[in-house]
């Protein structure tokens, strides 16, 4: 029997792919973040409780936001082209493809954040170590 993985865990994952290529997290109230040891915690940071942002860095795991994530195509002088539902006879997911300056990234995901997110690790890894805040 296979476990099928909903869209929320399936970002959990894509949010450590995202880490773990360079997105730098920022701790700021209102940020959507998951528990490090039960990934399927997840919360709003509301009361950081004095930890330092390497504390919470390391307890935390950051879910950017769909507006979060537009930000970094921003802030790495990437466009969105294109983002919306495509729906065929094979498949209904959404689509997203982003113009850069090393070509275009094209994603699909059975969520309009997690196409998102799957495009913004495109361009992580293409673009190499930089890292943007």
């Amino acid at each position: 029997m296979h476990k099928v993985i909903s869209s929320p865990e399936r970002f959990i994952f894509l949010a450590h792919d995202l880490e773990t290529a360079g997105l730098c997290w920022n701790p700021e109230i209102g940020d959507e973040v998951a528990d490090r040891e039960n990934k399927t915690s997840v919360a709003i940071l509301v009361d950081p409780q004095g930890m330092s942002t390497d504390e919470l860095r390391s307890t935390f795991l950051w879910l950017p936001t769909v507006e979060q994530m537009l930000m970094q195509f921003e802030a790495r002088q990437a466009v969105l082209f294109h983002a919306g539902l495509e729906y065929s006879e094979r498949e209904c997911c959404y689509k997203t493809v982003i113009q850069a300056t090393c070509g275009h990234i094209e994603s699909r995901g059975e969520s309009f954040r997690l196409s998102l997110g799957l495009a913004l690790r495109g361009l992580l890894m293409s673009d190499g170590p930089t890292l943007i805040n």
